[in-house]
């Protein structure tokens, strides 16, 4: 026991004197050292002036008389903090980050940086930065609502879905009425794949008056896709739009297919052509639009969209594509074949694209092509289905081809996978009747026209006069 407090009286001399030999040096330091490190008397004085001119909201001219105190005092922790908070309120992310971060090497308070700078880095997307700020403050104030709400929203920009949910579910707690929190939840499920709770959270969000109601209203109809309730998915998405026109562009292109897979084709089209208003040049919508327009059998407009595909995307495959099936529909078969042979520059061995070329070289007359152009078709679009199994048009375009290669039991094993991916696919529907009939399977024809004329009286009387002329 002596020895141990032997040890301690040792230890501790052993700090005095080490303790005593800094204070020693640094009160040997050079006087003019010691001049240079503090502010003197104009420095604070311009520091003062611009704490006035803070406190009156005028950031611009404090920061002007906080950068005069710096360049006097150059070593003025407080200085620079102010004029990084002054920066802050004007929206100047980067430099009120060197202010911040020149005020805490300097030794300004940690915890006051820390409640700025976090949101300095998420603004200026330095999320691991806004992260480690966040947690630091914590440590020193583990209460704090605005870390702990933070903390969820910065997990859910850098993709930490999983830690996100942790941490917002540990705000709500705080804080049960503030819908951005339900709003971030309900992404963070997205991400997760939990749509159950996206979409309970996506409606605490809209009822707590979340900033996000387009976003939030958006993620409900998400949800409602998923669980098979497509009325309440139309219902969320109208009001999303009407909240919030100026959707992101993917919101534009998910809810377009959407509505196509619906066979509410006038929507899907409407919708896209909004879209487009404000996302002129995006080439999925102007790319989807043109497969709209040739599903409604609305053939000019469909060559006018594809055009407008290509002029803004010369190098995108499918915009040629697309613009060779509009020609073949409107019967412009020597203006497909180029368009289509423009795609295979881009994406040779392309399966939709040598179906379409099979096509227009069959009304050319040209069988040997027809026959070659076929069989390249069916092989890529073999192989695009195997990589894309959930793609209703997919599996659409490869029941045609085998369709036109006499396959007709192939022909409606794929339609039926089409259908099986999107019920409402008329197109599919009505040509899985047109197959049955040509296999003899007559029985299941006219069961196939019995259907559509639950679904779609139209094609449903197309079918019939084919079956009547048998």
């Amino acid at each position: 026991m002596k020895q141990k407090i032997f040890i301690g009286l040792i230890t501790y001399f052993l700090l005095f004197i080490f303790c005593t030999a800094v204070v020693s040096e640094i009160h040997a330091q050079p006087k003019e050292k010691d001049k240079r490190s503090k502010p003197n008397d104009k420095a604070r004085k311009l520091l003062a002036e611009g704490n006035k001119l803070f406190a009156k909201k005028d950031y611009r001219a404090a920061i002007n008389k906080y950068a005069e105190a710096i360049v006097i005092s150059p070593s003025y922790p407080e200085a620079h903090y102010w004029k990084g908070y002054a920066h802050y309120y004007l929206n100047e992310s980067n430099e009120a980050g060197e202010e911040l971060d020149l005020a805490f090497s300097q030794g300004y308070n940690a915890l006051a940086i820390y409640k700025i700078r976090w949101v300095v880095n998420y603004q200026r997307e330095n999320y691991d930065a806004a992260l480690s700020d966040v947690d630091n403050g914590l440590l020193k104030e583990k209460n704090n609502f605005d870390f702990i709400n933070g903390r969820g929203e910065i997990l859910v920009k850098k993709g930490s879905y999983k830690e996100a949910i942790e941490a917002l579910n540990n705000s709500i707690k705080l804080n049960p009425n503030r819908g951005d929190l339900y709003y971030f939840l309900a992404l963070s499920y997205s991400k997760t794949g939990d749509f159950n709770q996206q979409g309970i959270n996506a409606v605490e969000a809209v009822n707590k008056a979340t900033k996000f109601t387009g976003e939030s209203y958006a993620l409900l109809g998400d949800s409602k896709v998923l669980e098979k309730n497509p009325t309440a998915a139309m219902d969320a998405y109208k009001r999303a739009l009407n909240v919030k026109p100026d959707m992101p562009e993917e919101f534009y292109i998910n809810v377009t297919q959407f509505y196509r897979a619906e066979n509410r084709l006038g929507d899907a089209i409407d919708i896209a052509r909004e879209g487009l208003k404000l996302y002129p040049r995006s080439t999925p919508l102007l790319v989807g639009l043109t497969w709209y327009y040739s599903l409604a059998d609305r053939h000019g407009e469909a060559v006018g969209a594809g055009r407008q595909a290509v002029k803004n995307a010369p190098d995108d495959a499918a915009a040629h594509t697309n613009l060779c099936r509009a020609y073949n529909d409107r019967l412009s078969y020597a203006q497909a074949v180029i368009s289509c042979n423009n795609a295979l520059k881009i994406k040779p061995n392309d399966g939709e694209t040598f179906f379409y070329l099979a096509r227009a070289s069959k009304s050319l007359n040209k069988p040997a092509l027809f026959a070659d152009y076929l069989k390249k078709a069916i092989a890529g679009l073999l192989v695009s289905t195997r990589d894309n199994p959930r793609d209703p048009d997919g599996f659409y375009l490869l029941a045609n081809a085998y369709y036109y290669d006499g396959q007709y039991k192939k022909a409606i094993e794929a339609y039926q996978e089409s259908i099986n991916l999107s019920p409402n696919f008329m197109k599919a529907n009505y040509n899985l009747g047109n197959a049955f009939f040509a296999d003899n399977n007559l029985n299941a024809a006219r069961m196939q026209y019995d259907k559509l004329l639950k679904l779609d009286l139209n094609y449903a009387n197309k079918l019939k006069q084919t079956l009547d002329g048998k």
